[in-house]
């Protein structure tokens, strides 16, 4: 069993359960663990790939898949936060795709910085969106990220 990641931060603010058990089911890549935290109807959107699931047969299936296509996926937590009902979490999304869709693993890893924002309801995931930049994952993995390119790179901002 592994455990979520909780990197050192300057907040004295304790990650809130509900964030490190989310964490831990992605880290787990369990699909029972990830949907028990969703309330019946709950929803896990996915805007780096347009993608949303709902009930929990549905979200389990999607962390089936992400673990399918990236085996060593996880979640590295940078902070996060909770009022009342909402919760917020800054963390890193990490892998080695084998394959992302059809389309084959290029044998490079990623590292990309996501953001999660949580809608609970009665102690439970109602909603949950996480943001990242997908064209950065695919530039990583060196898969085409679209069609324009800066006319610059990070060595002539020095």
């Amino acid at each position: 069993m592994k455990s979520a990641t909780v990197a050192q931060t300057p907040s004295s603010v304790p990650t809130p359960g509900i964030i490190l058990a989310w964490a831990k089911a992605w880290n787990d890549g369990s699909g029972k663990e990830m949907s028990a935290l969703f309330t019946e109807d709950g929803i896990y959107d996915d805007y780096a790939f347009q993608a949303s699931w709902s009930g929990h047969e549905k979200i389990s299936q999607w962390v089936k898949l992400t673990v399918e296509s990236i085996p060593d996926a996880r979640v590295e937590i940078l902070d996060a936060f909770q009022s009342g009902d909402r919760a917020t979490v800054r963390w890193v999304f990490h892998g080695l795709p084998k394959h992302i869709g059809p389309i084959e693993g290029t044998g490079r890893s990623f590292e990309v910085s996501a953001v999660s924002v949580f809608e609970l309801k009665n102690g439970k995931i109602q909603h949950v969106s996480d943001y990242y930049n997908l064209a950065n994952l695919f530039r990583q993995i060196g898969l085409p990220s679209g069609a324009w390119t800066p006319p610059f790179g990070p060595d002539l901002l020095k």
